[in-house]
């Protein structure tokens, strides 16, 4: 989970959770990234299929087309965000 939300939630077995990560290290190591791809894949959707709740990993093939320097210092109406904070 690229947010390293996984390192917010309290993990109850160690050891074996650190079972899992060898074995698909070990996945990896031997059949390769695109088998372990796959079952990654796999696992995910087995858990949507038993609503175990695992967050959305979204990436979007957004790109900033403004260069930095055109950008202004505070994007957004400041004094209105300042407001906001406050209650």
């Amino acid at each position: 989970m690229r947010g390293h939300f996984s390192h917010q939630l309290p993990d109850t077995d160690p050891t074996e959770t650190g079972e899992w990560i060898d074995s698909f290290d070990a996945l990896v190591h031997e059949r390769g990234k695109e088998r372990a791809r796959l079952v990654v894949a796999r696992m995910l959707e087995r858990a949507q299929q038993l609503d175990v709740g695992i967050p959305a990993t979204v990436t979007t093939p957004y790109v900033n087309t403004i260069p930095a320097d055109s950008q202004p210092f505070f994007p957004g109406d400041e004094h209105l965000e300042k407001l906001i904070r406050r209650y």
